[in-house]
C-alpha cells in the first residue's frame, strides 16, 4: 500500500461489520459508496468478493455499537460464542484454546488473533478483554484458516489493525465512566515528522474498574480490574516505492477472580466465597516491522517481523473455597518471533503471493502449590517451539465471471518440552516434530452483476503438543486435522442497498485433540480422540431502508458432534456435541443516524444453550448432561455531537438484567454472563 496516496478513510461498515459495501457521510449529508477491503487473507478483496465466512467491524462500527473490546463485538457475532471477561470463547463450537487443554502455560490455541500483523500470545487471548480504542478494522474469520495463516488458526482467525500514522495532523481524546466503578481515560494523535517522508501516530488508553463479583468471605471486590495499552507507530517513506511502518506496543492487563458459586444448589448472582485474594497479571511488549517495497507495478515484496515478550503472574485459590487455605502461584515468561517475507504479484486477472515463514516460541514456567503457607509441590520447565513453513495462493480468473482458488502451504514444527521438576508426577523431556501439508482449492462464479457463488475446499491442522498439567505424566499427543467444505453466496440487490452473505459448511475431524478428566481424579489427560465433524450455516442480511436507518439480521446454526470418541478411561462420548458449543445464535439490531449529529444504535442477542459437562454411569455411557442457560441480551448506545469536534455518547448492555449461567459445571464453582452494565463517554476529535 502507497501510504502517500492513501488519504482516504475507510467508510462506515454495516451495523455488524457485514455489509459488502459501506456509507459514508461527509459534513453535508451527501452519502456515497466505498468498498470495505478485507486484507487478512493477504490477498487484498471486497468483502462481496470474499469466499470466507468474515465478520468485518469498522471503527464507526465500534462508536456505533459502543464496543470497548473484543468481548463487545464477539457478544453480538453469530458463529462465535463467548462468556462475560473473555476467559472462554470460540469460532464454529471449537474453543480459542482448542479441546487439548495442554495446561496452564499452553502455547498451542485453535484461534490466532493478529494486531496489525503481530500474533498475540494464547495467553493474552482469555485473560484480556483486547481493547480496540484505536482500532481501524477488525476481521473475525469464521472457519479454518491454516493454508494463509498456518499455526493456530483451524478454527478461525482474527485480524486486528489499529491506526496508522498520516501526514496530516489528527487528535483524539476520550473520558469514560460506567456502574462497578468503571472509569478510564484515552488519547490519540500524530502527524508529519518530516514532509512526507516520516510520520507518527502515538495512542494511550487506561481502564479500571471494580468488577461486579463480590468475595463474601473476604467482603471485598472479587474481580477488580486495570488495563493500560500504549502503542506508537512510526511510518518512514524512503522513496516512492518503500513504506516502512514500524510500530511498538505495550500493555498491562491484571484483574480478579471472574467465577462465582453455588448456594444450596442455585447459583449466586454475583457472589465467590474465597480466602485467596486471587489475581491474573499480564505484562507484553511487541516489536513489529512491516515493509513493503514496490518492484514495478505488478509485483511486491512484503517482510513482517514481529518479537513479543511476556510476563505473566497468577494467584489462584486452589481449594476455591473460604475452608481451607490453599494457594497456587504461576509465574510465566513467554517470547514469540515470528518472520514472514512474501512476494506478491496483481494483476487484471491473477492475484497471488509465495512466502516463507519462521516462528519460534518460548516459555518458561513455575508453578508453586501451599498449604497453610508452606510449599507444598513445585512444577517448572520450559518449552520451545519452532515453526517454518513455505506457503502461497493463487486467484485466477480465467474466463469472465469465473474465479479459481488455489493455495498450499508445507508447515514443519517440533516441540521441545522439558518438565525439569513436577512433585506431583514425574519430571519429563519431550521432543517430538510435526510436518502437514495443507491444501485449498475454490472456485468462485459471478452469477450476475454484484451475485457471487463459490466453494471451497480447504485443510486445517493444528500440531501435536505436550500435557504439562501437573500430574498428568507429561504425554505428547499427536496433529489434529480437519476438511472443511464451504459453500458460500455473496449478493447485493436495490442499487446495493440491500446486501446478503449466507455460508453453509461441513468439516470433518480427524485426530481431534481433547482433554478429559480422569474418573474420580483431578487429573487431566489428553486423547487424539478419533473423529468429529460440524455441520453448520451462517447468514447476514443488512438492509439500507434510508439513508439514516440501517437494519441487520445475522444467525449461525452450528451442530458439532463427536462421531468416534471413546476416552483411555472408557467414558463413551460418540454422538454427543462438543462442550460450551451453542446450536443457535442470532443478531437483530440497528443503526439510525440524524441530521448528521445523533446516533442511535441497538442490538437483540439471543444464544441457545450449550452442555457444560457430561454425566456418565459405571460403565462409562453418558447418562445426563449439565447445559449453560440459553438467553435473550438486550444492547442499547447513543451517540450526539455537541460540537463539530466534541460528542458524548452513552451505552447499556444487558439492558433487561438478564441473569444466566454460562458454565453450569457440577461442582459449587460456576460462570455466569455479566449483569445489566452502563457507562458514558466524552469525545473529542480534531
Amino acid at each position: 500500500m502507497n501510504f502517500k496516496k492513501n488519504t482516504i478513510a475507510l467508510a462506515v461498515g454495516s451495523a455488524v461489520g457485514l455489509a459488502n459495501c459501506a456509507w459514508a457521510a461527509d459534513e453535508s449529508s451527501a452519502m456515497e459508496l466505498a468498498p470495505i477491503t478485507v486484507s487478512g487473507e493477504k490477498i487484498d478483496r471486497t468483502l462481496e468478493k470474499t469466499q470466507s465466512s468474515v465478520v468485518v467491524v469498522t471503527d464507526k462500527n465500534l462508536r456505533e455499537h459502543g464496543d470497548k473490546d473484543l468481548v463487545d463485538v464477539f457478544a453480538r457475532t453469530p458463529g462465535v460464542y463467548s462468556q462475560a471477561g473473555n476467559e472462554n470463547w470460540g469460532i464454529r463450537g471449537v474453543p480459542v484454546s482448542g479441546f487439548d487443554d495442554q495446561g496452564p502455560a499452553t502455547l498451542n490455541g485453535a484461534v490466532s488473533v493478529y494486531v496489525d500483523g503481530a500474533v498475540q500470545p494464547n495467553r493474552a487471548l482469555t485473560l484480556s478483554p483486547v481493547p480496540l480504542w484505536d482500532a481501524e478494522q477488525v476481521e473475525v474469520f469464521l472457519g479454518p484458516q491454516s493454508t494463509t495463516q498456518g499455526r493456530n488458526s483451524l478454527a478461525g482467525a482474527v485480524v486486528i489493525r489499529t491506526k496508522n500514522p498520516t501526514f496530516e495532523p489528527s487528535f483524539s481524546a476520550q473520558t469514560n465512566v460506567g456502574n462497578y466503578g468503571e472509569h478510564g481515560a484515552a488519547v490519540a494523535g500524530g502527524g508529519a515528522i518530516v514532509d512526507d517522508k516520516i510520520a507518527g501516530r502515538i495512542a494511550v488508553d487506561y481502564g479500571e474498574g471494580d468488577g461486579y463479583i463480590r468475595n463474601t468471605a473476604l467482603n471485598d471486590d472479587a474481580n477488580p480490574r486495570r488495563t493500560s495499552n500504549t502503542r506508537g507507530k512510526l511510518l518512514i517513506l524512503p522513496n516512492d516505492d518503500t513504506d516502512v511502518l514500524l510500530t511498538y506496543a505495550h500493555s498491562e492487563h491484571r484483574q480478579g477472580d471472574r467465577s462465582t458459586m453455588r448456594v444450596n444448589g442455585k447459583p449466586s448472582y454475583y457472589d465467590i466465597s474465597s480466602n485467596t485474594k486471587a489475581f491474573d497479571n499480564l505484562k507484553q511488549d511487541t516489536l513489529s516491522a512491516k515493509v513493503d517495497y514496490r518492484l514495478n507495478d505488478a509485483w511486491s515484496l512484503t517482510s513482517m517481523t514481529a518479537n513479543t515478550s511476556t510476563d505473566y503472574s497468577n494467584r489462584l485459590d486452589f481449594d476455591q473455597n473460604a475452608v481451607d487455605n490453599q494457594v497456587v502461584l504461576r509465574k510465566q515468561d513467554g517470547n514469540l518471533f515470528s518472520q514472514e517475507l512474501r512476494l506478491n504479484y496483481a494483476s487484471d486477472t491473477v492475484k497471488s503471493f509465495v512466502g516463507a515463514y519462521y516462528g519460534r516460541n518460548t516459555n518458561d514456567f513455575h508453578d508453586r502449590l501451599l498449604f497453610d503457607n508452606a510449599l507444598f509441590g513445585t512444577v517448572k520447565g520450559e518449552t520451545t517451539i519452532e515453526n517454518k513453513a513455505v506457503f502461497g495462493e493463487v486467484n485466477w480468473t480465467f474466463a469472465p465471471r469465473w474465479t479459481l482458488i488455489t493455495g498450499l502451504r508445507y508447515d514443519h514444527e517440533t516441540n521441545d518440552t522439558d518438565v525439569e521438576q513436577d512433585d506431583f508426577s514425574e519430571p519429563a523431556k519431550v521432543n517430538k516434530s510435526f510436518d502437514a501439508v495443507l491444501p485449498k482449492l475454490g472456485i468462485d462464479y459471478e452469477l450476475a452483476t454484484d451475485q457471487y457463488l463459490g466453494f471451497m475446499v480447504q485443510k486445517g491442522y493444528r500440531g501435536g503438543g505436550v500435557n504439562l498439567r501437573s500430574g498428568s505424566g507429561h504425554q505428547a499427543y499427536d496433529p489434529e486435522y480437519t476438511t472443511n467444505y464451504e459453500l458460500s453466496y455473496r449478493g447485493s440487490f436495490f442499487d446495493k442497498t440491500l446486501r446478503t452473505r449466507a455460508n453453509l459448511y461441513y468439516t470433518d475431524w480427524k485426530d481431534q485433540q481433547v482433554s478429559v478428566r480422569q474418573a474420580g481424579s483431578s487429573v487431566i489427560d489428553v486423547f487424539n480422540a478419533g473423529r468429529s465433524d460440524i455441520k453448520g450455516l451462517e447468514v447476514f442480511v443488512e438492509k439500507d431502508v434510508t439513508e439514516q436507518l440501517t437494519l441487520n439480521v445475522g444467525g449461525a446454526v452450528t451442530d458439532s458432534k463427536y462421531k468416534d470418541f471413546v476416552t483411555g478411561s472408557g467414558q463413551d462420548m460418540s454422538g454427543e456435541s462438543f462442550l460450551s458449543s451453542p446450536k443457535y445464535k442470532v443478531s437483530v439490531g440497528g443503526v439510525y443516524r440524524f441530521d448528521d449529529r445523533l446516533i442511535f444504535g441497538t442490538d437483540v442477542v439471543y444464544q441457545s444453550t450449550a452442555p457444560s459437562e457430561y454425566e456418565f454411569d459405571a460403565s462409562g455411557k453418558v447418562t445426563g448432561e449439565r447445559r449453560s442457560d440459553n438467553y435473550v441480551l438486550v444492547n442499547f448506545n447513543t451517540e450526539y455531537k455537541v460540537t463539530k469536534n466534541v460528542a458524548v455518547s452513552a451505552y447499556v448492555k444487558n439492558a433487561f438484567d438478564k441473569e444466566y449461567v454460562t458454565n453450569n459445571r457440577s461442582d459449587d464453582i460456576i460462570d455466569v454472563g455479566a449483569p445489566r452494565t452502563v457507562g458514558m463517554i466524552l469525545r473529542y476529535d480534531m
